[in-house]
């Protein structure tokens, strides 16, 4: 079930639609089919402008944060991975269910317990971790030498591999100082 959330403000919208034109707009859809990195950065500002949205506009239920946790996944399997980074219709429906998996999941972070939110960032780290961990020892299944069609060269997947810990870094920290400030440490 899904419900719309009385908290909003016109202010929440500031930074989801500043990440939504940052990264829907034809310079930078360009650059993702030649740079892994702006490619990834791509995936954050979708998914994060969903899941913004989606705390403040939604309240939705554990089976739909579930179901929009899958997207976030799905489109890291390398196939689909190279498919997206290289094919604008791919790219389009990445996107789309990128927002939209976002969004119900977003909905449902207001009312999970302090435990649930811990280990969401949890998860969420360890997959992400595992998966910079791919980018940084070059593998060859989110290159061109897996998949012709993908323009990707092994040497630039260490740099995608640190923006993905850098990102990281950053939820992380965010992610504390808020837990302390609902804990009134701060």
């Amino acid at each position: 079930m899904i419900r719309y959330s009385k908290e909003f403000e016109k202010k929440d919208l500031i930074l989801p639609i500043a990440l939504l034109v940052a990264f829907l707009n034809p310079i930078t859809q360009g650059l993702e089919f030649t740079n892994p990195v702006v490619y990834m950065l791509d995936h954050y500002a979708i998914y994060g402008a969903g899941v913004l949205l989606g705390y403040k506009l939604l309240r939705t239920n554990f089976y739909l944060f579930l179901l929009g946790a899958i997207p976030a996944g799905f489109w890291h399997i390398p196939l689909f991975f190279a498919l997206g980074a290289s094919f604008v219709q791919y790219r389009t429906i990445e996107e789309l269910t990128l927002f939209l998996g976002g969004l119900v999941a977003g909905g449902y972070i207001p009312q999970m317990k302090l435990s649930g939110k811990v280990g969401a960032l949890a998860v969420y780290m360890l997959a992400d971790s595992i998966l910079s961990i791919f980018f940084i020892l070059e593998y060859k299944q989110y290159t061109h030498e897996c998949y012709s069609f993908l323009a990707y060269a092994p040497s630039q997947l260490p740099f995608v591999g640190i923006s993905m810990f850098a990102v990281m870094n950053v939820i992380l920290v965010y992610a504390i100082i808020k837990i302390l400030r609902n804990a009134s440490i701060f």
